[in-house]
């Protein structure tokens, strides 16, 4: 989680001088293309450490409505192969696995530090307060990461990761919590 460079810095700055979303209300997947092109976060989160169990985590430091476009999940591109190796020598998996116009996708966010979105944890779908959507920019597929609650000031943004048979932290989860 380093800190912006300079050059982003001032990007940043300028985008709130001119920020077109001022003059108009943009609709939440034109607010995601915005913040996508500038290769900046949208402002409002922070990254905390939460335990050993579960790492780190995003929260909010603002609020935001049911529906709005919240951050991007943005990394390397690799192959299905690569990413075969990548998880077998990590104990860390950042890798999200996806499928856009037939084509099998892989991002892996591990070296990604100008971006938070790959702190955000699982949650059952009951309880998540935000999920992941698949949109095209310029041609391309990017995730991003969409409000599906209201959330307020300290909440913990969530989303699912998927089926829980993949997923062997929920097994995990679980059993640490039927034991106590």
């Amino acid at each position: 989680m380093a800190a912006l460079s300079y050059g982003k810095r001032m990007l940043k700055a300028g985008l709130k001088k001119n920020d077109p979303r001022k003059r108009r209300r943009l609709s939440p997947e034109e607010d995601a293309k915005f913040y996508i092109q500038s290769g900046l976060d949208k402002d409002g989160f922070q990254v905390k450490y939460i335990s050993d169990f579960k790492g780190f985590g995003v929260f909010a430091k603002e609020q935001f409505k049911k529906g709005e476009f919240l951050l991007e999940y943005c990394g390397e591109n690799i192959s299905p192969e690569e990413s075969a190796v990548r998880s077998k020598k990590l104990d860390c998996n950042m890798i999200f696995h996806f499928f856009h116009k037939g084509k099998q996708y892989c991002i892996d966010a591990a070296s990604c530090v100008d971006h938070i979105c790959q702190y955000v944890n699982d949650n059952n779908v009951k309880d998540a307060n935000a999920r992941m959507k698949l949109l095209d920019i310029d041609g391309r597929p990017k995730l991003c990461l969409f409000a599906t609650k209201d959330i307020g000031v300290g909440d913990e943004l969530s989303y699912p990761y998927g089926d829980d048979k993949n997923l062997w932290w929920r097994k995990k989860a679980c059993s640490v919590y039927v034991e106590t």
